[in-house]
C-alpha cells in the first residue's frame, strides 16, 4: 500500500484562450484520444497511489464528466478513491496556487486520510513520472518539502508530510504564507528538496505549449518516453470505427484517431474522432478535434481548430507555431477577410478622453484598420469636441428622434481620423455641456444616444456587427431588437464593471420600448446590456475570471455567471509611441539591449523632484488617479516603516480624492528628502516616471486591466504590483530560484504583503545587480502590444458572425 495521498490542484489561471471557455484545461483533448489529466491520474495510479482529491474552480463539468469516480485509474474504491472537492466560498478567489485556506474547506479530506505523505501535482502536465522515486528522494534527504522541477522550470508540483501540512491547513489564518510555493521560497527553517526530472515534461499553460506538446508526440524520441507500456496512459474508453482514408489521402508523420475520414493531405498533425478532411485539403502543423469538417481545398497551417469546427471550401487558416489560429467549438471558419465593425461608445480618442475607454476605443480601432478591418465609430458630439475640431467636421444629415414622447433633433458630423470613420451626434439638449458625465440625467442622455445611434445607421451601410462599449451603450441591443437592424449580432466589452448606468425605471418606456421586463424597480443599463448581448468581453482574462467572484462582480455575478460561455477576456494593449528609444519626452533615449540611459534618466527624475542625486538610491515611481481602488490604502499603512528604515525614494504624479492627498502630504512632509508628491495629474506627461524610476507601484485593489504598468515594462522600470486583473496578466511574478519573471507581484490585499514586496524588490536591486539587469531586459520584451489585441479581437469578431 502506498503512503501517499494526491492532491490535484487545479486551481491555477491560464492563457489557453477560448479552448477553455468551456472546459478547465485538465479536460483540453490531447493527442487524439487523451485528456491533459489523463497524464496526472496515470501518473498518480502507476505510483500506486489511491487517495486522490481534485480541487477545480470555475466550469469543471466536463472535467467530471471525463473522470467520472476514477475507475479507468482504479479509484473508484469504497475505501479512498477519487474525489472533486469544489470551492464552498465563492467570496475566496483564484490564485495561481491553491491555498490553505481553499484546503481548510475539506479539512475533513485531509484528517480521515490514512497516509503518511501527500504529493501536490496539477492536471495539465504533459509527462510520465513515478511518484515513488520523488518520496525516496525526500525521505532520504530529510527534507520538509520536495518540489519537483524539470530544466530549471516550476511544475506546481511538491510533496510534504501530511502532519506537517495540517499544521499550515490549521493555522492559514495567522499564516504568512498562504501556498506551497509561498513555504519553498520564503519560508525560514525549512528544508526544501528540488528533485530534478530528467525526461520530457511540459506544463500547459498556452497555446503555444498546448500545440507544441501535441506536435511532441509526433516524434518517437519523445514519444516512447511518454506512452510506455510500464507506465501506461490511461483514459476513459470510447469505441468507434477505424479511421477511413480514401483514394486521395497523403500522410505524413501524423496521429489519426479513430473515426475520422481522410480524403486529403495531413503533415506532421494530430487528427481527433470522427473528423471528415475532404479532397483537396491541406492540414500542417494543427491539432484538430474531434467532430471537425474541413471542406475540398482549404489550407491550414499552425492551428488548433476545437470540436465540430467547419471550415468552408478554400479558405486558409495560417497561424505559426507561438500565435497558433484558435477556432471555437462549432465554429464556421471562411475565408472572409474585411469585417465592418461599428463601434458606439461614449468616448473615442483623440477627440474626447476622460480615461481609459477613450484610449481603447481609438487606439484598437486605427489598430483593426492596420489590419485589414473596415471601423467606424460613433460618439456624442461634445461642446469640447467642437471647441477643438469644429471647424474639421463634415456635416451629414439631420434627423427627428422620439424620447419621452418629445421631438429631438440631431445632426451628424463625420471627420476620418487615420482611416478611421468618425460619426458625432449633436443634440443641444444632450450633450452640449461642459463636462462629458456628472450630471443627474446622465442615462438619459446615454439612452437617448444609444436611440440616436441607431436609428442613424439607417443612413449607413450594413455592418457585420457592432462592438459598444460599457454602460453607455448598454440599451442598444434591446433598441436593435426593435429597429429595422434587428438579427445584427454584438458585442458588449465591459471596461470597468465598477459603472453601471443605474436609472429610473422608466427609461425603457422613454425609448419607447415595449414588453420587457426589468428584473427591479430600476434600469440597470449594463446589466441589460450583459444579458441581450450577442456576446460579452472584458479587457483582461484574469479580470473576466474575477467577475464571477461577488467580490468583484458585485450585484452583476449572477448575470455574468449566466453567460458565462459568451463570455471573453482580451487583454488590451499599449500604443508602440511609448517606446524609451523614440520618446522625445525623455532625458536620455535607450533601449533593451543599451540601457546605459536609464541611470541619466533617474538623475534627471531626482534632480526634478528634488530629490538627492544617487544612482545607487532606489527609487519608486507612481502614475495614477489617487482613490481607494489603486491601493492608497494599503500604501498609506506600509510607508511609514518602510521609509523610516530603508533609503529608498518614491514619487507620485496624480490627483483624487483630497483624503488621501492630505494623508499623503503628511509622509511628504515626514520625509521631505525621500517622498515628493507632483498632485497636478498630467496624463500627458508622465513619462520622466517611467524612464527614471527603478520600479513602478500599483498595488490595485481591482484592476480591470491597467496601463502603466505596461508602459513601465517597456521603460524597463519593473512594476511592484497586486495579483488582479491586468496587473496578474502582464506581470510574471519574479523567482529567485529560476530567475524567471518581468516584476513583483502579492497576492492579499494587505499592506504587509505589499512592504514585503516592496523590499523584496529593494534587496534585488540593492544586492543582486545581475539578476535586476535580466529582468529589466526581459520588462521591455513584453509583447503587450494594441496588434496583439486588435488580432484577438477580429478572432472574435470571426468567431460570433461565423455562428
Amino acid at each position: 500500500m502506498n503512503n501517499m495521498l494526491a492532491i490535484v490542484d487545479a486551481t491555477f489561471k491560464n492563457n489557453l484562450d477560448t479552448l477553455t471557455l468551456h472546459r478547465m484545461p485538465g479536460a483540453l483533448p490531447f493527442c487524439g484520444k487523451f485528456r491533459l489529466i489523463d497524464f496526472t491520474l496515470s501518473n498518480i495510479r502507476n505510483s500506486d497511489i489511491t487517495n486522490v482529491a481534485i480541487f477545480p474552480y470555475g466550469n469543471y463539468r466536463s472535467l467530471q464528466d471525463h473522470v467520472g469516480r476514477g475507475k479507468r485509474w482504479d479509484l473508484d474504491r469504497r475505501r479512498d478513491g477519487l474525489f472533486i472537492l469544489p470551492p464552498k466560498n465563492l467570496y475566496i478567489l483564484p490564485g495561481n496556487m491553491i491555498t490553505f485556506q481553499r484546503m481548510y474547506e475539506h479539512i475533513e479530506f485531509f484528517k480521515r486520510s490514512r497516509q503518511e505523505y501527500a504529493v501536490f501535482t496539477a492536471p495539465n502536465i504533459v509527462w510520465n513520472i513515478d511518484f515513488n522515486d520523488v518520496l525516496y528522494e525526500h525521505i532520504e534527504a530529510g527534507a520538509d518539502i520536495t518540489e519537483v522541477m524539470y530544466q530549471n522550470i516550476r511544475n506546481r508540483t511538491f510533496i510534504i508530510s501530511k502532519k506537517l501540512l495540517l499544521e499550515y491547513i490549521l493555522s492559514y489564518d495567522s499564516l504568512e504564507y498562504k501556498t506551497m510555493l509561498d513555504l519553498v521560497q520564503k519560508a525560514p527553517n525549512l528544508n526544501v528538496y528540488i528533485y530534478k526530472h530528467q525526461d520530457y515534461t511540459r506544463t500547459i499553460t498556452d497555446t503555444f505549449n498546448y500545440l507544441k506538446s501535441n506536435l511532441d508526440m509526433l516524434r518517437f524520441d519523445i514519444g516512447k518516453n511518454i506512452f510506455r507500456s510500464d507506465r501506461p496512459i490511461f483514459s476513459k474508453d470510447k469505441t468507434a470505427p477505424p479511421a477511413k482514408y480514401l483514394s486521395n489521402a497523403k500522410m505524413n508523420n501524423s496521429m489519426v484517431s479513430s473515426g475520422s475520414i481522410i480524403d486529403g493531405t495531413v503533415i506532421d498533425s494530430i487528427i481527433g474522432r470522427d473528423v471528415v478532411i475532404k479532397k483537396g485539403a491541406v492540414i500542417k502543423n494543427s491539432y484538430v478535434l474531434s467532430g471537425s469538417y474541413i471542406e475540398e481545398d482549404a489550407n491550414i497551417e499552425y492551428a488548433i481548430l476545437d470540436k465540430q469546427t467547419v471550415v468552408k471550401k478554400d479558405t486558409v487558416i495560417s497561424g505559426t507555431l507561438h500565435n497558433p489560429y484558435i477556432s471555437q467549438k462549432e465554429q464556421l471558419v471562411t475565408n472572409t477577410d474585411c469585417q465592418r465593425i461599428l463601434f458606439i461608445a461614449a468616448e473615442s480618442y483623440p477627440f474626447i478622453k476622460t480615461g481609459g475607454l477613450a484610449d481603447v476605443i481609438g487606439s484598437l480601432s486605427r489598430n483593426l484598420v492596420r489590419l485589414g478591418q473596415e471601423i467606424s465609430v460613433i460618439i456624442p458630439l461634445y461642446k469640447k469636441i467642437k471647441d477643438s475640431f469644429g471647424e474639421s467636421l463634415t456635416r451629414g444629415s439631420s434627423r427627428q428622434v422620439v424620447y419621452d414622447e418629445e421631438v429631438y433633433h440631431i445632426r451628424i458630423f463625420s471627420y476620418t481620423y487615420k482611416k478611421v470613420k468618425h460619426y458625432f451626434i449633436e443634440s443641444h439638449d444632450f450633450f452640449d455641456f461642459e463636462n462629458v458625465y456628472g450630471y443627474e440625467n446622465d442615462v438619459d442622455r446615454f439612452a437617448f444616444f444609444s436611440k440616436a445611434a441607431v436609428e442613424f445607421m439607417d443612413d449607413l451601410e450594413p455592418f457585420d456587427l457592432i462592438h459598444i462599449n460599457d454602460w453607455h451603450t448598454g440599451l442598444v441591443p434591446i433598441l436593435l431588437d426593435n429597429s429595422p437592424h434587428k438579427g445584427i449580432k454584438t458585442l458588449l466589452t465591459l471596461h470597468n464593471i465598477a459603472y453601471q448606468g443605474i436609472g429610473s425605471s422608466d427609461i425603457i418606456d422613454k425609448l419607447g420600448i415595449k414588453d420587457f421586463a426589468l428584473r427591479d424597480d430600476k434600469t440597470n443599463c449594463l446589466e441589460i446590456g450583459i444579458n441581450t448581448a450577442t456576446k460579452l468581453s472584458t479587457v483582461s482574462p484574469t479580470y473576466k475570471e474575477e467577475l464571477k467572484y461577488e467580490y468583484y462582480g458585485k450585484n452583476l455575478t449572477y448575470s455574468l455567471l449566466n453567460r458565462e460561455r459568451d463570455f471573453y477576456g482580451i487583454l488590451n494593449g499599449v500604443s508602440t509611441s511609448f517606446n524609451p528609444e523614440t520618446d522625445k519626452l525623455v532625458y536620455c533615449n535607450y533601449n533593451a539591449e543599451n540601457r546605459d540611459c536609464k541611470t541619466k534618466n533617474k538623475q534627471y527624475l531626482q534632480e526634478l523632484m528634488g530629490l538627492k542625486q544617487d544612482p545607487d538610491i532606489f527609487v519608486i515611481g507612481m502614475v495614477t488617479r489617487i482613490v481607494e481602488q489603486k491601493g492608497f490604502d494599503l500604501i498609506i499603512h506600509s510607508f511609514d516603516e518602510i521609509f523610516s528604515n530603508y533609503d529608498i525614494q518614491f514619487v507620485l504624479l496624480g490627483t483624487g480624492d483630497k483624503k488621501y492627498e492630505a494623508e499623503l502630504q503628511k509622509l511628504e512632509d515626514k520625509y521631505p528628502d525621500k517622498i515628493k508628491l507632483n498632485l497636478g495629474y498630467d496624463a500627458t506627461v508622465p513619462n520622466y516616471i517611467y524612464a527614471g524610476a527603478d520600479a513602478f507601484l500599483m498595488p490595485s485593489r481591482f484592476e480591470p486591466c491597467g496601463l502603466g504598468q505596461m508602459i513601465a515594462l517597456r521603460y524597463g522600470t519593473l512594476p511592484i504590483v497586486r495579483d488582479t486583473g491586468g496587473l496578474a496578466d502582464t506581470v510574471e511574478k519574479y523567482d529567485s530560484l529560476t530567475r524567471k519573471g518581468n516584476g513583483f507581484k502579492f497576492f492579499n490585499y494587505d499592506s504587509n504583503e505589499l512592504r514585503n514586496t516592496i523590499l523584496e524588490a529593494y534587496y534585488i536591486y540593492k544586492n543582486d545587480p545581475d539578476s535586476w539587469n535580466i529582468l529589466m531586459k526581459r520588462a521591455m520584451k513584453s509583447d503587450n502590444s494594441l496588434k496583439r489585441s486588435a488580432r484577438k479581437y477580429i478572432e472574435l469578431y470571426r468567431a460570433i458572425t461565423e455562428k
